[in-house]
């Protein structure tokens, strides 16, 4: 699926710095560019910017001539990439020159019909800027010459980007759905992610943490604009090093920047303390929370109903939150996953006229009233969504038990399952108290 933006694909044979030179032209570090080899596998979307236009960077995996195993399906979705690009960037390395890998991608970006431009990265000074009169050998015109990592060239190379792709209309971000597929390695989240985009974007293998970076596809739902992001498998930052440690910190940007997170559960195993801890992370940033059975065709026909009610009790971190039964291998309960994440956002970004939150709050306090220590709640109000956040005035934050209390009221009130609910408590001061039975004697006092 390709959105409204012009797309860019960066392509080149392994560690040129294609990942480096996203970043430099993202202006931020959004790939992961490690000295390592083979470091970046999947086709990762970077938006990007210059001047007044925008257009979407789609870093690739090194292509790899006659490539096999993991190495094949990498190349394959760089393959992918040149297929749905306005404008290909091939990357070389300016101190080593172009090699044959160089030679037959140029040889292959000249049967296309996308405009294509050769970058001789790593001329670092002005002395190397001689070494790219041989990136002329390309075929692909005047070659140029930048420093991903320092930044030379950088500005030149967007200004011959604009020049060569389409213009296209400014999408808005605000105006997106986000949801993150997270969750532990090897549960199956790029296998369900490939099936919800109804496309290959992920690299699938069955080697564990075979994604590393944040992958994103932007599907048309119903008129507006829904933004998946698959993530690398999340593990617990002690036990993670060197290109893992980056991976972890773009899976926890996702959660960050997501409205509703789908935690992918290896059906087959249960649910871990690894689960559990990725099922917290989601609360504590505030998102909704779809939990996904995967690999549900792996678990015993005569065990999957006492199996399924366990786990869901155990997943239930964000009160009320979905269960979904899926097998990402067979598409079974596939197509139950995006209207729950749907129900779930619009949870989310719900909003609750001031009068029906007084209504309820009067009820739970009447019915069983605050501590005495705290005070007792005069009003509140919803002064935020996405999550749902509540002050309420007059009482002091009370006891933990107490504060469940009024969250559960207000979620079985209003149907806020699946989402965590904020309450802030603003204790009266002595000013206020006339100024409250003001309002009180006015709310009172009969018209006319």
């Amino acid at each position: 699926m390709k959105d409204s933006l012009p797309r860019v694909a960066v392509v080149g044979r392994p560690n040129v710095g294609k990942s480096t030179l996203v970043n430099r032209l993202a202006g931020r570090r959004v790939a992961i560019a490690h000295e390592s080899a083979g470091v970046t596998r999947d086709r990762v979307e970077v938006p990007a910017s210059w001047g007044d236009r925008a257009f979407v960077l789609v870093d690739t995996g090194g292509y790899v001539p006659r490539a096999r195993g993991i190495e094949a399906a990498v190349t394959e979705q760089a393959a992918r990439a040149l297929a749905g690009a306005d404008l290909v960037i091939l990357v070389g390395d300016a101190t080593t020159g172009p090699a044959e890998e160089d030679l037959a991608l140029a040889r292959r970006l000249l049967r296309t019909t996308s405009p294509a431009l050769a970058v001789a990265n790593k001329v670092d000074s002005e002395a190397q800027e001689p070494l790219v009169s041989e990136f002329y050998m390309l075929g692909l015109g005047e070659p140029v010459a930048v420093s991903a990592l320092h930044g030379r060239g950088a500005g030149e190379l967007l200004d011959r980007i604009l020049e060569l792709i389409p213009e296209g209309p400014q999408p808005s971000l605000e105006e997106e759905a986000r949801f993150a597929l997270v969750g532990r390695p090897n549960v199956g989240k790029s296998s369900l992610f490939n099936r919800l985009v109804a496309e290959d974007r992920a690299v699938v293998h069955e080697l564990p943490g075979t994604t590393r970076d944040t992958v994103d596809s932007v599907l048309p739902v119903e008129g507006r604009q829904i933004r998946f992001v698959d993530t690398a498998g999340l593990r617990r930052p002690v036990r993670t090093k060197g290109v893992e440690y980056y991976s972890l910190v773009r899976s926890m940007q996702a959660i960050d920047s997501a409205h509703v997170a789908a935690l992918i559960v290896d059906a087959s195993e249960g649910v871990t303390a690894e689960d559990k801890r990725v099922a917290t992370r989601v609360a504590e940033a505030g998102k909704g929370l779809v939990a996904i059975l995967n690999k549900w065709d792996l678990v015993p026909a005569g065990e999957r109903e006492e199996r399924f009610l366990d786990l869901r009790d155990e997943l239930r971190v964000v009160p009320g939150a979905p269960v979904v039964r899926t097998s990402a291998l067979t598409g079974s309960g596939v197509k139950r996953v995006l209207p729950e994440l749907l129900r779930v956002h619009e949870v989310w970004t719900r909003r609750i006229p001031t009068a029906d939150v007084n209504r309820v709050l009067e009820a739970a306090t009447a019915a069983h009233p605050p501590p005495r220590r705290a005070g007792r709640v005069l009003y509140g109000t919803q002064v935020a969504a996405g999550p749902p956040t509540f002050v309420l005035f007059g009482s002091a934050d009370p006891v933990a038990s107490y504060r469940r209390y009024l969250e559960s009221a207000l979620r079985d009130a209003f149907g806020l399952d699946g989402v965590p609910i904020r309450l802030r408590f603003r204790r009266r001061h002595e000013g206020d108290r006339g100024r409250h039975r003001g309002r009180r004697r006015e709310r009172s006092r009969p018209d006319g």
